[in-house]
């Protein structure tokens, strides 16, 4: 996903062969893309989730002779403009390094109502992914995520025996799963392999 600037259009449309076809980039249809993702890492997976019922008999008539590199070609448009950069696989760890995606859906939570007064749950299906992440990035240090990464990012010595203790558990839970990154990761590294073995 590329960097936003304050002339882009965050919209949530594509054309293929000129006719236009709504896509739902809404934060937690994303995030069920990602959960997916490990059960069933395919083309018709990702289409299925990413395109509005609605649009899936016209899709699949327009895209019925489509051989796998153009579907490829699709997917990694639409994933490298709403979702990651998967020309930037081995790119450096953004503000998002630690976190785990799914373990702290609370602190993300609370997180957005202390920094924003913003409820996820009543912008389900409304927040798009890129006004997720432009948030989720910039979530204050006196917020409960940013005081749980500021705890892990101290030494041991400066902290409480509770600090060193929550400290630990955290640890523990961050290495039971890949973080945000490493999903990202895996996901644009499956896409790009897939270009290649398709080839």
């Amino acid at each position: 996903m590329k960097t936003w600037k304050y002339t882009d259009d965050i919209h949530d449309y594509i054309y293929i062969d000129n006719v236009k076809f709504g896509i739902n980039t809404a934060y937690d249809n994303i995030f069920k893309l990602l959960e997916y993702w490990e059960k069933s890492n395919d083309i018709e997976t990702f289409m299925r989730i990413m395109f509005y019922k609605t649009d899936h008999l016209r899709i699949k008539e327009l895209t019925k002779d489509w051989d796998a590199d153009v579907y490829m070609s699709l997917i990694n448009y639409i994933m490298s403009e709403f979702i990651v950069d998967t020309e930037n696989v081995e790119g450096e760890p953004n503000k998002t390094s630690g976190i785990n995606i799914f373990k702290d859906s609370e602190l993300i939570f609370a997180s957005f109502y202390y920094d924003y007064g913003i409820s996820l749950i009543e912008k389900k299906g409304k927040m798009t992914w890129k006004e997720f992440i432009i948030l989720l990035n910039n979530l204050s240090i006196t917020s409960p995520l940013g005081r749980v990464l500021e705890l892990m990012s101290k030494p041991d010595k400066e902290l409480t025996p509770e600090g060193i203790r929550q400290k630990r558990k955290r640890k523990l839970m961050l290495n039971e799963d890949a973080d945000i990154n490493k999903q990202f990761d895996m996901l644009a590294s499956y896409l790009k392999g897939a270009k290649k073995r398709d080839k």
